[in-house]
């Protein structure tokens, strides 16, 4: 819950980019994806990247760092949300900062102990303020960016 919304927050920011980085193949990708995500939020998209776009799935980090590449950024600028500890590695693995928001059959895995910045419940009552805000003024005071949504934070 909450990830459209986030979503949607995200892409009506002109400094913001936007993507899905799913390890499922293209076929089974485009049918779920353009269900749950709709075709109208996914022409807004900076990338849209499935399992077979990169030699190597999750966990290995490539579909993360190639993602990153097509956009531009710096790992230290990406916000990864996942929802395994195998997407959770690939973000990890290539520097990214990660909100985990667990699903019922993920919901007893140890993600702090894997290395998730955040984990959540759902992401109901978080915004990009929540998420850039924290790592900005951390950019700004010690030069490396931290993540912390304080209030949402468990």
């Amino acid at each position: 819950p909450g990830v459209l919304e986030l979503m949607d927050e995200a892409i009506k920011h002109p400094n913001i980019a936007v993507g899905i980085c799913s390890a499922s193949t293209k076929e089974g990708f485009v049918k779920v994806v353009n269900k749950v995500v709709g075709q109208e939020r996914l022409s807004n998209l900076d990338v849209v990247m499935a399992g077979d776009d990169v030699k190597a799935k999750k966990p290995d980090p490539m579909i993360y760092n190639l993602a990153r590449e097509r956009i531009g950024l710096s790992s230290e600028m990406c916000v990864v949300v996942e929802d395994s500890i195998v997407g959770l590695k690939a973000a990890k693995g290539a520097g990214m900062k990660c909100i985990i928001t667990y699903t019922s059959s993920t919901k007893d895995q140890d993600f702090k102990a894997v290395g998730a910045d955040v984990v959540l419940e759902d992401l109901g009552n978080v915004n990009l303020g929540k998420i850039f805000k924290p790592m900005y003024e951390s950019m700004q005071v010690q030069g490396s960016p931290s993540l912390s949504l304080r209030d949402s934070d468990k």
